[in-house]
């Protein structure tokens, strides 16, 4: 599990230079142009670029750094929480969060879901054409932090490895010559239709008009009425069956990491394969009503089947990559790699198997009996080799506090102090002051690390990391989600500012460069352009009732000028 970068044989840093794409001088990022709702009218447009907010939080910024300073390594791009769904499965619940339902659990559904396969070749494409607005370089690496699909199946993590590898790529479900009875057999016989997931019926969205659940109206007003938010979700006729079509994807530029999220090993984000069984997820009926009751038939599947820790682990190595894992222990979900410059990235597997959506480190949990012992010895390491270390797992450290209600297996939290996620189950705090030391305190022992890395909470945020009297100092950095607003990818540049200190340039990046298909209430956009259907996406995502945009009271899921485009000081 100690591996140097072996992938970066597949493409020289000369020919990444070459790429094609972003003119010299402008970065393709969010400090050239953002994308943003300026005026009020849930239509999205260009903004202006966002310089850089030095951070000084854990070191003082020297002004003569820009002369002395020299980068560690290249570019690292990070994605996180695409979220892609395979919206016809029946094992979608997607009844739980429908905004007119009697029962309320966000992220059970979202308007925009079916597009998301455009929306993460889309943004593949993006940071495949970005330069560093600091150096102009081109990205060397790319750092995938977890719930890359959405529910646990095959078909969801076959089909996101295929998007991020490039090819032709089929985001449909659906086998209409797979008959497991009683399906296929009257009265279960099989719709025509392409696109077989929900939609209208007065609780979802319903893109070709008319039948649109609570908040998912082109009515501003109707919508404010039933759900108290200022959206408007316009009609896109044809757009779920568009959604639904095979096109070519482009397929990352850069060798790529990945890590386990909890949507990627769990059912729905929550819950084990035992409590739903995969016959379940691969058959015919499905709840289209959003009633809970599975009455309505889809076409079946076999490839919506959930797989199990190690099949997700093999289906990465599947392709003679392996994207972080060893093919020597398949059943390990953590990784330390080393590349130029002692630059070394550690990938953990911070899900808590036994369910629920925040995170832990188990040292009981599978194939992994000994993940905090084993980081320990690979910081130590660290340390007393000069790398510089960044630790990157799908949950940030404030929610990796998935605490074992029998208080039993050894378990490590995020942070040092703070309540369980389940009530009733030993908190943060009690766990660190019985010895079971959180990540925060481990990070603390280990000056080589100066960042943490993650995604899950779907937001924009840098923490600054600090022991008063400690050795080590770091910063958390969160990315938002590819799936819900802002539909963000990020870039982290690292500068030895040769003073003692380190700089990490944290960069924002919007995907496709259309905000906006048509600026008038009719949109007619060509569904055929990826560009379309990707702003589509975004747009929707914006307008979602239950979306965090910074109006009507809800926080911006963009994060503050502090959070996003920022230069943060650590030392070394």
């Amino acid at each position: 599990m100690r591996n140097a970068f072996r992938w970066i044989g597949i493409a020289s840093f000369s020919a990444l230079l070459l790429v094609s794409g972003t003119a010299l001088g402008a970065s393709g990022t969010t400090v050239d142009r953002t994308i943003l709702d300026a005026n009020g009218d849930n239509l999205l447009e260009f903004g202006s670029g966002e310089p850089y907010t030095v951070r000084e939080d854990l070191a003082a910024a020297n002004p003569a750094r820009e002369q002395t300073r020299t980068p560690v390594f290249r570019p690292i791009i990070q994605l996180s929480d695409f979220h892609l769904t395979d919206e016809e499965s029946p094992a979608r619940i997607e009844g739980l969060d429908a905004t007119g339902g009697t029962v309320d659990v966000n992220g059970a559904y979202r308007p925009q879901e079916s597009l998301q396969s455009r929306t993460i070749d889309m943004a593949v494409r993006s940071v495949n054409s970005v330069r560093s607005p600091v150096t102009e370089r081109r990205p060397g690496l790319t750092l995938v932090s977890g719930d890359s699909v959405d529910s646990n199946q095959r078909n969801e993590t076959e089909l996101y490895i295929d998007i991020l590898n490039g090819g032709s790529v089929d985001p449909n479900s659906g086998d209409p010559d797979y008959k497991p009875f009683p399906c296929g057999y009257w009265p279960f016989t099989y719709p025509t239709d392409l696109y077989q997931g929900v939609r209208g019926g007065g609780t979802y969205y319903e893109p070709d008009g008319g039948g649109d659940g609570p908040g998912y109206s082109p009515s501003e007003s109707q919508n404010f009425s039933n759900t108290g938010r200022h959206v408007a979700t316009r009609d896109f006729p044809g757009l779920f069956d568009a959604a639904n079509t095979s096109f070519t994807a482009e397929g990352l530029r850069y060798p790529w990491l990945a890590v386990f999220g909890n949507h990627d090993a769990l059912w729905q984000g929550n819950f084990t394969g035992v409590i739903f069984p995969a016959p379940s997820s691969t058959g015919c009926l499905k709840d289209l009503d959003g009633n809970l009751v599975a009455t309505d038939v889809v076409e079946p599947d076999q490839e919506r089947a959930l797989v199990s820790h190690q099949e997700w682990i093999e289906a990465h190595l599947a392709d003679g990559d392996g994207h972080g894992f060893d093919a020597n222990q398949p059943d390990t979900g953590y990784y330390s790699v080393l590349g130029p410059d002692s630059l070394r990235v550690i990938g953990l597997d911070s899900v808590n198997q036994d369910g629920l959506s925040n995170g832990i480190i188990r040292d009981d949990s599978l194939g992994e009996p000994d993940q905090f012992d084993w980081l320990d010895q690979e910081l130590t390491a660290a340390d007393q080799n000069g790398e510089t270390v960044i630790v990157y797992a799908h949950h940030s450290l404030v929610s990796m506090n998935n605490t074992d209600i029998f208080g039993s297996g050894d378990q490590h939290c995020g942070l040092k102090s703070g309540a369980s996620q389940t009530p009733g189950a030993i908190s943060c705090t009690q766990l660190s002051q019985n010895g079971n030391e959180s990540l925060e305190e481990l990070f603390y022992r280990h000056p080589s690390v100066i960042g943490y890395v993650s995604g899950h909470e779907h937001n924009n945020r840098a923490t600054p990391r600090d022991e008063q009297g400690g050795p080590g100092s770091f910063w958390e950095i969160v990315l938002a989600s590819e799936i819900d607003w802002p539909q963000q990818s990020g870039m982290l540049e690292i500068f030895d500012n040769q003073d003692g200190t380190f700089s990490i340039f944290r960069t924002v990046i919007d995907h496709s460069p259309v905000p906006n298909v048509n600026n008038t209430p009719a949109a007619t956009p060509d569904l055929t352009n990826p560009l379309h259907l990707a702003s589509i996406s975004r747009e929707i995502a914006f307008n979602d009732p239950q979306g965090s945009t910074g109006e009507d009271g809800t926080s911006d899921a963009r994060g503050t000028l502090e959070d996003r485009n920022v230069e943060l000081i650590v030392e070394k």
